[in-house]
């Protein structure tokens, strides 16, 4: 039997054992719930409204942090209020650096492990010194990343950042962006530049801090907690709602990225083709979503389906 048939074997298994006791959802954002095309905001809360109807929890444990906060919360308080649902939301911000309750009347943080002025300062400074080592200029990182947080600085924060934690990155001109939960930094274009430069980071910054990949375009960098932030998210939601490590099914895109801890529990699923090849223990979680007639995130969809039953 061929790898790919034992994969999807594993996974089918872990789905209907999961499916007899999943009471929570914790998804990771882009690349897993949205992806910006067939599969946008208005698909989430549809997704989101599913679940709730089932009578089960959501929780949105994303690298996004601020524009987490501005980009989901207006909508999805509406639609609590709309649809008359008194279930929370969960939102974690930033991997897991902060944890936010939203319910029709209110949105309640929960935790914030975010980062001061002079931890961004300090990063800052070592991001600039890895950079100049490798003689990464701006031609060299990938146009979307630029293009996004050039985007962000042009917009309205005021409320979700602090001017003097925003005003850090605007002189870098959209390489880099700065918020209380994080530091977010452009990738460059190239595989291996990629690679050396996360691993160099790393080492400059010691063992305080997480540093991840969140995709091909942007690495995160928050404070390191005692375990890994979507790991503390994902923990910190189950004891607030009384459940066990059994009863959440976490879903994410990136299982050597920036989502390793949210997929380490025991029923855990990623939509990444590129892990087939890195997976070796059939038995250990992030199981894979196999089918190779839908894109990755409505394979995370159908499964979805399947387990809020």
């Amino acid at each position: 039997m061929d790898n790919l048939r034992i994969h999807s074997i594993s996974t089918q298994t872990k789905l209907a054992e999961a499916r007899k006791s999943v009471k929570l959802f914790a998804f990771d954002y882009d690349g897993t719930i949205y992806d910006g095309c067939d599969f946008k905001f208005p698909e989430v809360i549809a997704l989101i409204e599913k679940i709730l109807a089932s009578g089960k929890s959501v929780s949105l444990i994303t690298a996004r942090a601020a524009s987490a906060v501005k980009t989901f919360v207006p909508p999805l308080k509406e639609f609590l209020i709309d649809r008359g649902i008194t279930e929370p939301i969960f939102i974690g911000g930033g991997n897991g650096a902060i944890l936010y309750e939203l319910k029709r009347d209110e949105l309640k943080k929960i935790y914030n492990h975010g980062l001061n002025f002079e931890e961004i300062i300090r990063i800052i400074n070592e991001w600039e010194k890895v950079c100049g080592k490798f003689e990464i200029n701006t031609t060299d990182l990938a146009e979307n990343g630029l293009e996004t947080f050039r985007k962000f600085l042009s917009e309205d924060r005021v409320g979700y950042i602090p001017d003097e934690i925003l005003n850090l990155c605007r002189p870098y001109e959209g390489k880099i962006f700065t918020e209380e939960a994080k530091v977010t930094f452009v990738l460059p274009k190239d595989e291996i530049a990629r690679e050396k430069i996360i691993s160099e980071i790393k080492n400059e910054l010691g063992g305080e801090y997480s540093v991840a990949a969140g995709d091909k375009t942007f690495c995160h960098i928050t404070k390191k907690l005692q375990e890994d932030g979507k790991v503390v998210a994902v923990k910190t939601i189950l004891e607030i709602m009384g459940l066990d490590l059994n009863q959440v099914a976490t879903f994410g895109d990136m299982p050597t990225g920036n989502d390793a801890g949210l997929l380490s529990f025991p029923f855990s699923f990623t939509n990444s083709d590129e892990f087939i090849k890195e997976k070796n223990n059939f038995e250990r979680s992030p199981y894979i979503l196999i089918d190779s007639y839908l894109s990755p995130v409505a394979r995370i969809y159908k499964a979805v389906e399947y387990l809020r039953v």
